[in-house]
């Protein structure tokens, strides 16, 4: 790729700062060099996100009667890829997922990649490709747990869409998070599987490649004759893995729901004007780094946009939205208060001996924190508020 225009950007050589930095120093000159050739959904999305927190996208002022000082701040986008975005979403989905999800039982975190040719169509066919990987990876783990010879039993199961590798380059997977055990075919027991093996991977490996071949079929026939005919003989790599409580790997995905592949995780800027990006290799865990000139930093990023409304997590099982009440059948099985909402709280009677009341689903709302001045720690006294598009308010008042 062409070297960036030179945006004379103030970091130091050396000197390290946020990913989305990195995007406002540069992104502009990435716009004016390829802007004509980028993807529509890209170049909408990068436009947010240099917009965010700026005057361009609304703020209100406020006035510090301690300081008489007056202070403007800006509107996040909100956009989910979004380096700086997210965060307070992320807290939230977390903790209602760790109050659904997580189970005593040991988990499983189990992951499904593409072979390389199939990876170069999804890049040009994402809604679909996307669509067809969740659909095959899901069905593979769900006929294979319900096979009598293998757990006979139904699994629940979380499902995150990742597009990136570790150096950002395009690598789209899916992880599954994965109790260890299932609701048996009657619905009567919990089938716990063993304790550090859930299923055999060469055969979910081999049922994932025939379920992805039958959904292409289906939803993207055309493909099936571009694709090389080895694909199909070849076997895919699925990987499974202890994940004990799943707490750790439900924190690990719930970093990435509402942001993309980066995260605003420090980078390095050298001498030569290029970003270091760090990393940890997944193989032997050691700390790495590759460095890239900015305009390729900001290309690998802007590749793992999705679709516009695309649902990068789903549910699974008995543990999709529908499944509810199976899910409440697997909670009182292993002995645990069912999730009801506030309405199905009030009339529910407890079983005899369990007095305490039963988890209820809604978190309650945190109120908004007050806005203290930045100087002084003080409240501060909202003036006024604009609009994107608007001009912001100036004070009726100067600063001394």
């Amino acid at each position: 790729m062409a070297l960036c225009l030179d945006p004379r950007s103030p970091a130091a050589a050396g000197s390290r700062l946020p990913f989305h930095d990195v995007l406002v120093q540069y992104g502009p000159a990435y716009l004016k060099q390829f802007g004509d050739a980028m993807p529509a959904r890209q170049y909408e999305v990068l436009h947010k996100l240099l917009a965010c927190r700026t005057e361009a996208m609304g703020g209100s002022l406020y006035y510090c009667a301690h300081c008489a000082k007056h202070h403007y701040t800006y509107h996040s986008c909100n956009d989910r890829h979004c380096p700086q975005c997210g965060q307070a979403q992320t807290e939230e989905w977390l903790e209602r997922q760790q109050q659904r999800l997580l189970l005593p039982v040991p988990y499983f975190l189990v992951t499904f990649t593409l072979p390389e040719p199939v990876q170069r169509w999804m890049r040009s066919h994402p809604k679909v490709g996307y669509d067809v990987l969740f659909a095959a990876s899901a069905k593979a783990l769900q006929d294979l747990a319900q096979n009598p010879k293998r757990l006979g039993a139904s699994l629940g199961m979380l499902g995150v869409l990742h597009t990136w590798s570790r150096t950002l380059t395009y690598h789209p997977h899916v992880h599954y998070l994965v109790p260890g055990g299932g609701l048996s075919l009657d619905q009567r027991t919990w089938v716990a599987s063993r304790p550090k093996f859930l299923l055999p991977v060469k055969a979910l490996s081999d049922h994932f490649r025939t379920c992805f071949k039958k959904g292409l079929a289906k939803q993207a026939p055309d493909a099936l004759q571009r694709l090389p005919a080895h694909v199909w003989r070849q076997r895919w790599v699925v990987h499974s893995q202890a994940a004990g409580s799943g707490e750790a790997v439900l924190g690990y995905l719930s970093r990435y729901v509402f942001k993309t592949a980066t995260g605003d995780r420090p980078v390095s800027q050298l001498a030569d004007g290029s970003i270091r990006w760090p990393y940890r290799e997944s193989q032997t865990a050691q700390s790495k780094h590759v460095d890239l000139e900015p305009c390729e930093l900001i290309r690998r990023f802007l590749q793992h946009v999705l679709p516009r409304g695309y649902t990068r997590v789903r549910s699974f099982g008995w543990f999709h939205p529908a499944g509810k009440k199976k899910l409440n059948r697997v909670r009182a099985l292993l002995d645990l208060k069912p999730l009801l909402t506030a309405a199905e709280l009030a009339a529910w009677q407890p079983p005899e001996g369990l007095v305490e009341p039963a988890v209820v689903e809604a978190s309650p709302t945190k109120p908004a924190p007050v806005r203290q001045c930045p100087r002084c720690g003080q409240p501060l006294q909202w003036v006024a508020s604009w609009l994107p598009g608007q001009k912001p308010p100036r004070p009726d008042r100067p600063d001394p």
